[in-house]
């Protein structure tokens, strides 16, 4: 027995965690919101709480690496790292959003790093900065 298209999309969960993809939410977190540096001044964090009506305590993250801070492999490969620290650390993002009982979004970029002092970027170079700003959040 197959299912139609309604009923696969009834069952749908709605998910709690998403990306930032409108443009009018990531304009949002820019004008409106609060910035918040890692302790080593490696990673930046633009964050918003949006006291809307219907609050969903929904998190919505999103990144933004600039053309300044190294060529397009470099800038990718530190795109995806981030990535991988924000899937990992999605139940954190969650907490904070619950705790607050607001929608968060928030946008995460490189402060300091560069391709110029950190050539060759990994995972571990980024993980003590992303747990210094969920620290930070969670207080």
């Amino acid at each position: 027995m197959t299912k139609n298209k309604e009923e696969i999309g009834r069952k749908k969960k709605t998910n709690e965690f998403e990306w930032l993809k409108s443009k009018n939410e990531i304009e949002l977190v820019y004008k409106n919101g609060q910035t918040m540096v890692s302790k080593d001044k490696k990673l930046r964090a633009k964050y918003f709480f949006a006291d809307n009506k219907d609050v969903n305590e929904k998190v919505k993250a999103g990144l933004s690496v600039s053309s300044d801070k190294g060529n397009s492999v470099w800038r990718n490969r530190m795109k995806r790292i981030l990535r991988e620290l924000i899937r990992k650390e999605k139940e954190v993002f969650l907490s904070v959003a619950k705790q607050k009982n607001t929608d968060f979004l928030i946008i995460f970029s490189p402060h300091s790093i560069d391709q110029g002092n950190f050539n060759k970027i990994t995972l571990k170079d980024i993980t003590s900065p992303m747990t210094d700003i969920l620290n930070k959040l969670t207080k």
